[in-house]
């Protein structure tokens, strides 16, 4: 008997990957941290936002070929002067606890959004949301803005039922309702997150009935948990030392995009030793950006000089950055006071992506007399010391935009309205000229203009130094291979809604 119970123990192990998922009519994902968040108001993070695409709904979505279509509204339109849209909302569309969506709940959202700082990047161009009538909802914008839609695709601007959020605001992100194909249902902390099919969803009921979304921090446990069966979908190894066991493996599918981000060095400008320029103009000419993708990445991207994502049409064509010149580095660091050199700590957070090329980094700089020293840390903690309170010396990190236009990775990053906890700033940019560029590209209808800004606000990174473009890989996904509707998007918005077995 024992045998036998051994035998079988192996057989489930191995069990072909599409199997698993296929027999119970669910689908299991990965997640490298546990969820921070389910108020889609008080978060910045990435891994948050994919848990939110699938509980709660926003006025548009975003479709495979990367359009945006109208999703709790019909239809819309802009005022001539770009500064008014009008949404007709979307007749009948419940939310989880069975009320029915109005025009309220849609300006109530809208309007706690725009007054959320962890939304800044999608809600600082809005200044209020008003209802016209039942079925009508206004949002007015502060000045004209082109990809105005996109921001209404994220799922910083989910709508919520006003009611239920307003009866308990803090204890929504543990309770989230939403109008989502998705019904949370269970969350394990640092194991698993559960949830089911909402039966009255306006689109109709989800094929796959059972999400689960699996933390799983470990790169290799994950790729064992997809071949063994008992993980669906996950984004691989980030170094992509595991692409080639992907694609060799017969039960599971690779897929690729274009990356939605660069990967860069970014300083504390504000205060400790990058204050100083040169510090920060040592490190951008010490930076051997072939050596970093090499060691890194195993060579499986890009290098990039520009400060804005490639993959936005604004960024500049054959921008040049900083030549690498170490004898000129040296050079600038004693120049700042350190003849002898010094000792500066990284931040970065604790999964090979950061921690890969932290380390080549860490090598180069020792050549210009800068004794880096890597901490490493939980995602969760990274955004809250890093990126919420700015406190860290350097940091190497994805730089990501969710929609694929040059604001979206310079405004919120860089404008000084953004600091202090009222942005991303986290980096203390304060450059007039910047804003004033910033300012003029953001508002202006005009593709050409916003060009030029753009050009100028490059050169101003670069020779500033206020942060490293290093380069820009692929952005991937690993699926078993009867999973449809599987496919790597840029920006990371995938809806469980679309797959099916």
């Amino acid at each position: 008997m024992r045998k036998f119970v051994f035998a079988l123990m192996l057989v489930l192990l191995f069990v072909p990957a599409a199997l698993a998922g296929k027999a119970d009519n669910s689908v299991s994902v990965r997640n490298v941290s546990d969820q921070k968040t389910f108020d889609p108001y008080r978060t910045t993070d990435l891994v948050d936002w994919q848990t939110h695409y699938q509980i709660f709904d926003s006025l548009f979505w975003e479709t495979p070929d990367g359009k945006f279509v109208p999703a709790l509204c019909t239809d819309y339109s802009i005022s001539p002067d770009g500064l008014e849209m009008l949404f007709t909302i979307r007749e009948g569309v419940k939310f989880h606890n069975g009320d029915v969506m109005t025009a309220d709940d849609v300006v109530f959202s809208l309007n706690t959004a725009i007054a959320s700082p962890f939304t800044s990047k999608f809600t600082s161009v809005m200044k209020e949301a008003s209802k016209v009538d039942g079925k009508t909802v206004k949002l007015t914008l502060k000045h004209p803005y082109k990809p105005i839609i996109g921001c209404l695709v994220s799922s910083s601007t989910s709508i919520v039922p006003k009611k239920v959020y307003e009866a308990d605001p803090d204890g929504f992100g543990q309770k989230p309702v939403g109008t989502g194909p998705y019904m949370l249902k269970d969350v394990r902390s640092g194991e698993s997150i559960t949830m089911e099919a909402f039966p009255d969803y306006f689109k109709g009921e989800a094929k796959v009935k059972t999400h689960i979304v699996r933390v799983i921090k470990d790169n290799m446990s994950a790729l064992m948990a997809m071949q063994s069966g008992t993980l669906d979908r996950m984004v691989p190894n980030q170094d992509y030392s595991d692409r080639q066991a992907i694609i060799d493996d017969p039960n599971l599918v690779y897929y690729e995009a274009p990356q939605a981000c660069s990967f860069l060095v970014a300083f504390n400008t504000a205060r400790g030793p990058f204050a100083d320029k040169r510090l920060r103009e040592a490190v951008a000419r010490a930076i051997d950006k072939e050596e970093l993708i090499l060691g890194a990445v195993n060579g499986m991207a890009e290098p990039t000089d520009e400060g804005i994502v490639p993959l936005c049409p604004q960024a500049p064509k054959g921008f040049k950055g900083l030549e690498y010149d170490i004898e000129k580095a040296k050079a600038l660091v004693a120049e700042a006071g350190y003849p002898k050199g010094l000792t500066v700590t990284m931040r970065v957070i604790g999964a090979t992506n950061y921690t890969k090329p932290a380390e080549i980094l860490q090598a180069q700089l020792r050549n210009i007399g800068i004794d880096m020293k890597i901490e490493a840390m939980d995602r969760a903690r990274w955004f809250d010391l890093v990126l919420n309170k700015a406190q860290f010396d350097v940091t190497f990190y994805a730089h990501a935009i969710s929609v694929a236009d040059a604001d979206f990775c310079t405004y919120p990053f860089l404008h000084s309205s953004q600091l202090n906890g009222k942005g991303t700033n986290y980096m203390g940019v304060n450059i007039p000229e910047l804003d004033e560029c910033l300012d003029k590209a953001r508002s202006s209808l005009d593709d050409a203009e916003r060009n030029k800004e753009y050009l100028r606000v490059c050169e101003i990174i670069r020779d500033e130094s206020l942060y490293i473009p290093c380069y820009t890989g692929k952005r991937t996904v690993a699926a078993v291979k009867d999973l449809k509707g599987v496919f790597a998007d840029p920006m990371q918005r995938y809806y469980i809604y679309n797959y099916s077995w």
